[in-house]
């Protein structure tokens, strides 16, 4: 049975549901970037290779170092030792707390877990791969499972509230009217003179919690998103 708990759990999971997938992206509903198809393999932590349409390859290889924990002082001027920067695959780092089905009741919330995968344009690349965002401040309208390219896969209707909290307000996964007012919050433009949608319909692979299906729905941009078609994965 799914409801909308697994729904949220599974939001929370992608961290520790994979370790390498390759995937396709392609845009859907913009003028400019519509069927823009990008080819991606990923392999935690932190290796991406990204191939565009006209073969343009983008290569990323981090280490968790490297991806701007900010250290504070003490308040005496003492030393302070470096955390040791971790992955949620580490053995050594905190682990979630698991359902009984497997899935994230709740994810570690110490900061020297890294958990972004690389960034391809922006953050919206990020928040589908891990659409942790998903899994709280929003109201679940509909649930249900399905199959999509023969992955089993769960399927929502939700809308943002007020204590939406995305990775990225600029490049959320649902940008919409509490997006747009979360930006303008934190010194960023006045929101757009447009009608947002009203709700959005999003899907999440079972196997990788990856989103691999967006749309809004309402508003001047009704239909826009992205699809993923997931070709490989090596999981956990």
């Amino acid at each position: 049975m799914v409801d909308d708990e697994t729904f949220r759990a599974l939001a929370r999971s992608s961290p520790w549901r994979w370790r390498s997938v390759e995937l396709t992206r392609t845009l859907v509903g913009d003028a400019i970037t519509a069927d823009h198809a990008v080819r991606a393999w990923i392999d935690r932590p932190g290796r991406m290779r990204v191939v565009e349409p006209d073969g343009t390859e983008h290569l990323v290889d981090e280490t968790p170092a490297e991806r701007g924990l900010v250290v504070v002082a003490s308040s005496d001027g003492s030393p302070v030792e470096p955390p040791v920067v971790t992955v949620p695959l580490d053995p050594a780092a905190p682990r979630p707390v698991l359902r009984p089905d497997g899935l994230v009741a709740q994810r570690p919330s110490d900061v020297t877990v890294a958990y972004d995968d690389p960034m391809y344009e922006n953050y919206l690349w990020v928040a589908m791969l891990d659409p942790v965002e998903l899994s709280g401040g929003v109201d679940v309208l509909s649930v249900r499972a399905t199959v999509l390219e023969g992955r089993d896969t769960v399927e929502a209707v939700v809308r943002p509230t007020a204590g939406y909290d995305p990775r990225c307000t600029c490049c959320a996964l649902l940008f919409g009217e509490v997006a747009a007012e979360l930006l303008h919050a934190e010194g960023g433009p006045e929101p757009e003179d447009r009608a947002f949608a009203d709700e959005f319909a999003v899907a999440l692979d079972v196997e990788t919690g990856i989103c691999v299906r967006l749309r809004e729905i309402g508003g001047d941009d009704d239909g826009a998103g992205f699809d993923v078609s997931i070709a490989a994965v090596t999981p956990v």
